[in-house]
C-alpha cells in the first residue's frame, strides 16, 4: 500500500522543510464548501491550484495548513457549525 501523495508530502513539509502544499480531507472539504475547488478535484489539481495562490514559502504553507485543519476540527466539519466560522460571511455552503 505505502505510503500516499498527502503522507510523502506532510512529511516533505514538516521533516525535510520543502515548501509543499499539504492537501487533505480538511483542505478539501473547506475548498469545496468556499466554491474554491470543483468537486471531483484530483491531488494534484487541488496542490496546484494552492501553488498558484499562496508562495512557495515553508512558514506560510505550515501555518496555512494548521488554520486549515484548525477550521476543519472546530468548523468545517462533515456536519459542519457554521454559526461562529469565521468564514461564515464567505462561505456559500453556509447560506445553502
Amino acid at each position: 500500500h505505502g505510503v500516499g501523495e498527502e503522507t510523502a508530502d506532510a512529511i516533505l513539509l514538516y521533516a525535510l522543510d520543502a515548501a509543499v502544499p499539504v492537501v487533505d480531507a480538511y483542505t478539501r472539504r473547506i475548498g469545496k464548501r468556499l466554491g474554491l475547488l470543483p468537486e471531483k478535484a484530483s491531488y494534484g489539481e487541488i496542490q496546484s491550484a494552492i501553488a498558484a495562490e499562496i508562495p512557495a514559502d515553508l512558514a506560510v504553507l505550515n501555518e496555512l495548513h494548521a488554520l486549515l485543519v484548525q477550521l476543519g476540527k472546530e468548523h468545517c466539519r462533515p456536519r459542519p457549525r457554521c454559526e461562529l466560522c469565521p468564514l461564515l460571511s464567505l462561505c456559500p455552503h453556509a447560506y445553502a
